[in-house]
């Protein structure tokens, strides 16, 4: 992997063309430009305007004044950053896959939103929502990767108002034929499922607890007091059967898989239901109450690709993007945002997710070198990017070509790539050994 390649100046001057970014009075060149946001300074909240012009002095021998720097922080140039960043997520590694059961599914879309408040100062382009307390602005950043080739699929700014059904709705023409898509059932609506249907792709998700799906082998809709007193009698881990969702042309046929919960996570939802009901002023239906004893997901998936417990455990993996969004967070401070101007701050923003996508693609590599040589290991993540803040400054000059990335491996990474590993915790088995169970049996 060549990571000089990824910024290539010839390619960056083509891009900041098309957006505007280039000016014929200014000399600031693009790829000096995105160096300058990347690495100059690691946490953006405390930079400030003259720190930025101090580094790229030092670092590019060009004068910057901090006029000149604030005017650069305008709507081309945002143009231009996010045009880079979708480049760069269309960009994939072409990491070779392990042959299987993968090769049901084109890719394995796991989709998620993460949300983080913002200074008052941007309340009226990220608005806030009265449920979420007293603050004024918050961005959502709806963001998608594929768990097959470790890809990132898609990442968007969005405002907090535009909920994630809604966000749904808007991107359901990208799905494609043979695409997996496992979402949380905030992102799931009829006409989601139906589009992903139609795209004879596939989808994995939790029942959404107002629809009635009619089974069938009876033709009935599922009387979940009795099925678990079924299951309690006959000590079995799981119900599946085939159901029919939805009315009329629109209706389609999925398997329905139903698993128990353990006592205290059913006294925990109904607590949580009746505080909710009580806050309405409605009760909860005792069908309600029986319901929440299981977990129950939906997959029109074939049996012989999925079997239930397949089908339980994929769907389990959509934590892996919750830690994702730790990571960025608590190690990386991507929520941690300065009271600027509103195209600064989403520069810098645009800017800091670049430099973690090109990171990512670095934990790519080795984690494929890793489970290549050591199938029963993986690379963290989260280790990863702990240590790629402290390698920070050498990976600059990686992109700037004043180091191989080959000799950058050789120094700073293969030496501590044992201490690297995920650990695995007791009785909780990590992501990558699950996908191994799934997809490489």
């Amino acid at each position: 992997m060549s990571i000089g390649t990824a910024f290539n100046p010839v390619k960056l001057r083509a891009i900041a063309r098309e957006t505007g970014f280039l000016q014929r009075e200014s000399k600031l060149k693009p790829d000096e430009f995105i160096d300058m946001l990347m690495f100059s300074w690691f946490d953006h909240s405390q930079v400030s305007l003259q720190e930025f012009c101090n580094d790229f002095i030092q670092q590019h021998q060009k004068p910057l004044t901090k006029a000149a720097l604030q005017k650069r922080f305008n709507p081309a140039t945002l143009n231009f950053l996010k045009a880079v960043l979708a480049e760069q997520i269309t960009s994939k590694m072409n990491l070779s896959v392990a042959d299987g059961k993968w090769d049901s599914f084109s890719s394995v879309l796991v989709a998620d939103s993460c949300k983080f408040s913002l200074p008052v100062l941007y309340k009226q382009d990220y608005p806030s929502y009265k449920s979420f307390g007293n603050v004024s602005s918050i961005m959502n950043l709806q963001y998608a990767f594929d768990l097959k080739s470790g890809d990132w699929e898609n990442l968007e700014f969005t405002k907090a108002t535009q909920n994630d059904q809604s966000h749904s709705n808007k991107t359901v023409d990208n799905i494609k034929k043979d695409e997996l898509h496992v979402r949380d059932l905030g992102f799931v609506t009829m006409t989601y499922l139906e589009k992903v249907v139609e795209k004879k792709a596939f989808f994995l998700n939790r029942l959404h607890p107002q629809w009635k799906p009619v089974q069938h082998s009876n033709g009935k809709k599922i009387d979940w007091k009795a099925l678990y007193k079924s299951m309690e009698d006959s000590g079995n881990s799981h119900f599946e059967t085939m159901v029919t969702i939805g009315k009329g042309k629109n209706a389609f046929d999925c398997r329905l898989i139903a698993a128990p919960v353990p006592e205290q996570v059913w006294a925990e939802r109904i607590r949580k239901a009746q505080k909710k009901a009580k806050s309405q002023s409605v009760n909860l239906s005792d069908e309600y109450k029986a319901r929440c004893r299981f977990s129950i997901f939906i997959t029109n998936t074939e049996q012989k690709t999925l079997k239930a417990a397949d089908v339980i455990q994929l769907y389990h993996l959509r934590w892996q993007i919750e830690l994702i969004f730790k990571s960025w967070k608590s190690l990386l401070g991507i929520h941690k945002v300065k009271a600027v101007k509103k195209e600064r701050m989403e520069c810098q923003l645009v800017a800091r997710f670049i430099w973690i996508l090109l990171n990512w693609k670095i934990f790519q590599c080795i984690d494929a070198f890793v489970q290549k040589h050591s199938p029963d290991y993986a690379c963290s993540f989260w280790k990863f990017f702990k240590q790629a803040r402290l390698y920070n400054y050498a990976l600059r000059q990686v992109t700037a070509a004043s180091m191989n990335f080959r000799d950058w491996c050789q120094i700073f990474l293969l030496p501590i790539i044992k201490y690297l590993l995920i650990e695995p915790k007791k009785n909780k088995k990590p992501g990558y050994m699950i996908v191994n169970d799934i997809f490489k049996p």
